[in-house]
């Protein structure tokens, strides 16, 4: 007899700092009010011990525009191999961005995070 596991499931896993700088991945950052984007390769991401997500430090404001210095509105994680591949995206206005993150979160074993206490800062 087949139980159907509770709850949903598990979510794909987010890239991490140290994923994109192994898989040599690419990030273009993209800032609307200068209408300027960057493409930054992921090695010269600073070395972070934690397992951190792209997505928390876009979330966070790490992510800047060079011109205006303004928080970029939107990061997208890019695989270039023969082809480009976008494997993950954060925008401002697109849906559940918020709620990617805390899912993730939900299912890290290793790193738990509490999120109404890095929201409440």
């Amino acid at each position: 007899m087949l139980h159907a596991p509770l709850g949903p499931e598990k979510p794909p896993p987010l890239v991490t700092i140290g994923a994109a700088r192994h898989r040599r991945m690419t990030l273009d950052i993209r800032c609307k009010p200068c209408n300027r984007t960057v493409r930054v390769p992921s090695a010269c991401l600073p070395a972070v011990r934690r397992s951190v997500t792209i997505g928390e430090l876009w979330l966070a404001g790490r992510f800047r525009c060079g011109e205006c210095r303004q928080p970029a509105t939107r990061v997208a994680v890019v695989v270039t191999d023969a082809t480009h591949t976008e494997v993950e995206r954060w925008a401002v206005g697109e849906p559940f961005v918020a709620e990617k993150l805390r899912r993730h979160w939900r299912w890290d074993r290793y790193d738990r995070r509490d999120w109404g206490a890095w929201f409440g800062r």
